[in-house]
């Protein structure tokens, strides 16, 4: 008796599961009758899109309303509401011409009603509105370009430059959605060659090249055989247990400074330039045998003065030059590969323009990847202009 009850179970849960299957595939309601036209569109143009609001059908079985049209690449587009709601934003346009738009309400039995076309004027579309906002400059070993991204609109900038064949050809993509946008491409000769920048959606609608001749100002690379330990009353010790200071400027990634566990937060050390430079960016690597964890630096300031410190430590006369973030590029996307490229190439964090004179840096460290009691660093280099003490 136990193994007929079994059974019958069994038997009842299989014709269920083959009900619940057929019931997701086919409509509650089944019937041939399509449903009314939505009525009263009205239309909000957006750049590059526009939302239509209607009335729907007051058929009792009525689901959705879908939008055909076509995008300015000459793909066929649809987009969907739902009973819900009484709108449906059609998107991806790249230009600000007359656009035809069919609505159509759909019914539980997927019945179409007759389409009710209407016609939209997209605003100019964030490709185009934001190419007139960038603005190209000279900067250290390159080009810096700003941009004003007001909608936050997902976006693509293809960053170009003149080849060896005197082509303008992409060296760089990036991508963004930010407001305000400022990015620097380097590794230029300070010589006078052409520049540009294009944009694209995520529709594939593209702005205009924009193009203008600029000379990079030239960068080098810091001389850290003119570093010096600058130690102020408030500094931490970096030479704790296999960690050294100097270790710190030697140029090898293997070899890493050290500070010693409890000594509270933040955890700061100073170094003497040697000479008074215009910085243009510095590059921090962590400690190699420990990648994104134990004490490598994840939230930093840096400081910079060209006045001799306080040897108490008063943070008067220096000024903050950069509030830094280190990055793991798999938790923005990208592949366990690019953490280990990128561990060996370290966290590069630009400075402006209009950053001052520095001959003193200041490293102050809020928190640390593996949240320790103790930071290490394993190596850091400084590129800029060097202005006066280079003799």
């Amino acid at each position: 008796m136990k193994n007929i009850k079994i059974i019958y179970i069994a038997m009842v849960a299989v014709i269920m599961a083959i009900s619940c299957s057929e019931d997701e595939h086919n409509p509650l309601f089944s019937d041939t009758m399509a449903p009314g036209p939505i009525t009263s569109p009205v239309i909000t143009n957006l750049p590059g899109a526009a939302v239509i609001t209607y009335d729907a059908p007051s058929d009792e079985d009525f689901l959705y309303v879908k939008a055909k049209y076509t995008m300015t690449n000459g793909e066929e587009a649809e987009a969907r509401s739902s009973n819900f709601i009484n709108n449906v934003k059609v998107e991806g346009f790249g230009d600000t011409k007359e656009q035809s738009v069919q609505l159509i309400a759909v019914d539980r039995s997927e019945n179409e009603s007759e389409p009710v076309t209407v016609t939209i004027n997209p605003l100019n579309p964030d490709v185009h509105e934001v190419l007139s906002s960038v603005v190209m400059v000279p900067d250290f070993g390159g080009v810096q370009y700003t941009w004003d991204n007001t909608n936050n609109a997902a976006l693509s900038f293809a960053v170009l430059a003149t080849d060896s064949l005197g082509e303008l050809s992409e060296v760089e993509t990036v991508y963004s959605g930010v407001t305000e946008g400022n990015y620097t491409v380097r590794g230029f000769e300070p010589e006078e060659k052409e520049f540009g920048i294009v944009i694209r959606d995520r529709w594939d609608n593209y702005s205009d090249t924009m193009k203008l001749a600029l000379t990079p100002m030239k960068e080098d690379k810091l001389d850290k055989s003119k570093f010096e330990n600058f130690q102020l009353d408030d500094d931490n010790d970096m030479n704790a247990w296999e960690g050294k200071y100097k270790y710190t400027f030697d140029d090898n990634i293997k070899t890493f400074n050290h500070t010693w566990a409890g000594d509270g937060w933040p955890q700061k050390f100073t170094v003497d330039l040697g000479v008074t430079a215009r910085l243009s960016r510095v590059i921090v690597v962590q400690r190699q045998n420990f990648p994104y964890a134990h004490g490598n630096p994840r939230l930093l300031e840096v400081w910079g003065t060209k006045e001799t410190p306080s040897v108490d430590g008063n943070m008067d006369n220096w000024t903050k030059l950069r509030d830094c973030v280190a990055i793991k590029p798999s938790e923005l996307g990208g592949t366990s590969a690019e953490d280990q490229e990128h561990l060996k190439n370290g966290d590069e964090y630009s400075f402006t323009l209009e950053d001052p004179e520095v001959r003193y840096i200041r490293f102050i460290v809020n928190e640390t990847w593996g949240l320790t009691g103790f930071i290490h660093f394993g190596e850091v280099t400084f590129y800029g202009q060097v202005t006066s003490g280079n003799e």
